[in-house]
């Protein structure tokens, strides 16, 4: 009888510990992917920013620290394959790198016109902003340093604290007609750094095999020497993996990594769904912004890479955008009209399936705030056809086309919740 207790006590105790290593392996599995799928979505739109960098530095010539401003006046990129191309704002950029000490810019006064300064860190927030909305379009120097440096005693310049050790500059400066296309480019060239350190760091190389593997865990080593504050519990997660840790994962971890990234690209894709804000428009009011207004929803920093890399917080630019077919047109009643500051201007662009800007006999692309008809109730009507209309119009360069609203310096207390009015075809 004892040896019977013994045998039954001996099988249930192994039965347990057998059920508890297998619980162990379930959790575990569950972990990897799980982590995995945490740390893409958080690493996505910095390898987006890699990628898109590597390019500048490809196309621009663009170096660390040293003004990579592009001279074409805008309507010139009509006919190129530029996705949703800017027709009414010359650009330009710096690279900003401090790893190895602070870095000084000098911007020009312009009061005449439309500017922006966006500055955006290795996260793809956007930290800081100068221009016509963020200072009145003062000139001046500012010098970007890290939470580890010290700003120079003699430097009169005003501090910006960066996360990081890199972060972009991206400049738009409106012009209306060619005849301004000198003055503009003298503007430009008064965009200078009048100091930075003769060392700059090694960027990454983009890779999308590597971005798309378990090995993608590389760039955020190499991107970020220090853990943000508020993230250092959520990172020591993501050591599991290998983000700021050495591990040896066996075949059948990678596996279950890849199987969180695939799940995270996937949802990344989907986000699309949520951008839809009704009468057919998909908006993006509320993917762009600080740190503090994303507010961890990492998920849409994430997508707002994938919809449109840098794009503007929503105090100062907006975008929204309808894929449509056809001739028609759009009537704003007064209350539909995006609603802006004092300040505020919109337009409309139209392009074609692919959403490229194509070349036309009537150079028809773009209506302007400026250039709009309204009626004397205050509504505006929009024509979209193959054939000349009076009034608003705009060519229609294909069956599929695909609509663009830009409304800059909007009221960021409404414009989150705006739905531009539905597209009537045939009219």
């Amino acid at each position: 009888m004892r040896l019977l207790k013994k045998l039954v006590l001996a099988s249930i105790t192994a039965g347990m510990l057998f059920s508890c290593q297998n619980n162990q392996k379930q959790n575990t599995e569950i972990n990897l992917k799980d982590v995995a799928y945490d740390a893409f979505i958080y690493a996505y739109p910095m390898m987006e920013q890699v990628k898109t960098i590597n390019n500048m530095f490809d196309y621009m010539n663009m170096v660390p620290n040293v003004p990579a401003m592009n001279p074409g006046f805008p309507m010139d990129n009509v006919g190129q394959p530029i996705v949703a191309p800017n027709l009414t704002s010359m650009t330009g950029g710096i690279f900003i790198d401090i790893s190895n000490g602070p870095v000084t810019i000098e911007v020009p006064e312009i009061k005449d016109r439309y500017v922006v300064y966006q500055f955006v860190d290795v996260f793809t927030h956007n930290f800081y902003y100068l221009g016509s909305r963020a200072n009145n379009g003062d000139g001046g120097q500012f010098v970007f340093y890290n939470q580890n440096q010290s700003i120079p005693q003699n430097s009169k310049a005003t501090p910006v604290l960066m996360e990081g050790n890199c972060a972009l500059m991206v400049n738009r400066i409106d012009i209306k007609d060619r005849s301004e296309l000198e003055y503009v480019r003298n503007l430009q060239a008064q965009i200078k750094v009048i100091d930075a350190p003769e060392k700059t760091s090694n960027y990454p190389s983009y890779n999308k095999e590597k971005a798309f593997s378990p090995q993608f865990v590389e760039y955020i080593n190499v991107l970020l020497e220090e853990i943000p504050e508020p993230e250092v519990e959520m990172f020591e997660r993501f050591a599991k993996i290998g983000i700021n840790n050495q591990v040896n994962l066996s075949d059948a971890d990678l596996k279950l990594v890849q199987e969180g990234i695939d799940s995270a690209y996937h949802d990344i894709q989907n986000e699309r769904v949520n951008t839809q804000i009704g009468n057919g428009w998909i908006g993006a009011t509320e993917l762009f912004g600080t740190r503090e207004f994303l507010n961890g929803n990492y998920l849409n920093r994430a997508f707002g890479a994938d919809f449109g890399l840098w794009g503007n917080s929503k105090e100062e630019a907006n975008y929204f955008m309808l894929f449509t077919e056809g001739e028609g047109e759009i009537t704003f009643k007064p209350e539909e009209l995006p609603p802006l500051t004092d300040i505020g201007f919109w337009s409309i662009t139209i392009h074609d399936g692919n959403v490229f800007v194509s070349e036309n006999d009537y150079q028809s692309y773009v209506i302007t705030m400026d250039q709009m008809q309204f009626e004397e109730d205050g509504s505006i009507t929009f024509k979209f056809s193959k054939e000349p209309q009076d009034g608003n119009w705009l060519y229609t360069p294909s069956e599929q086309i695909v609509l663009a609203i830009r409304a800059s310096q909007a009221n960021p207390e409404t414009i989150g919740s705006y739905v531009p009015p539905a597209f009537i075809q045939g009219k």
